[in-house]
């Protein structure tokens, strides 16, 4: 059983490896973005921090994190499979998320140095494969508050998007992703 104080390791070392670089731990990904749990606990024992890292500690993290960020994935001839919901910044991965029709208004959370050049160019992926959008105004603030103790809320006009051409999907953690979001689409929700 890993100690508490080594949950929120686990938490950014999974997020890590499988959002961003599964090879830094010797591991290969499926196109659908999953990791074999069995390679991936193996792998995580390699490390101090992880030695004696169980399935059941991994089933309870991904189990018990607020943001949803880890599915464990049905065994398939015995076979369990992990993998990131959203966050992505691998390129060579086809992520299965659900086209949807979204709401008139979807939310961003950011910084306030930021927008300025979002105003001018709108919203980017950046290293990303997609531009990350909040369902409701408080899940934007909280999205902003990881990068700022004040942040600002955008407004985007989604359903005008959509009409307009823009495709949208919904990921198992209620994000909702998109390619860009273009400058005419964006509006200051708050500033303090």
């Amino acid at each position: 059983m890993l100690a508490k104080e080594d949950e929120k390791s686990l938490s950014k070392t999974l997020s890590y490896i499988l959002r961003h670089h599964p090879e830094d731990f010797n591991l290969k990904m499926e196109i659908d973005g999953t990791v074999k749990v069995k390679k991936l606990l193996n792998a995580l024992r390699k490390d101090d921090r992880f030695k004696k890292i169980e399935y059941k500690d991994l089933k309870k993290l991904v189990k018990n994190d607020e943001k949803n960020r880890f599915t464990i994935l049905k065994p398939e001839n015995e076979i369990r499979w992990i993998k990131a919901n959203y966050g992505h910044s691998i390129k060579d991965i086809e992520l299965n998320y659900e086209n949807i029709r979204p709401p008139k208004n979807l939310y961003h959370g950011t910084i306030k140095k930021n927008y300025k050049k979002i105003i001018k160019q709108g919203l980017k992926k950046m290293n990303r494969k997609y531009v990350h959008l909040s369902k409701t105004k408080k899940q934007a603030y909280e999205v902003g508050k990881r990068r700022a103790n004040n942040p600002i809320i955008l407004k985007i006009d989604a359903l005008k998007m959509f009409e307009d051409g823009y495709n949208f999907f919904e990921t198992d953690s209620n994000i909702i992703l998109t390619e860009h979001v273009d400058k005419r689409y964006i509006s200051l929700l708050n500033s303090d």
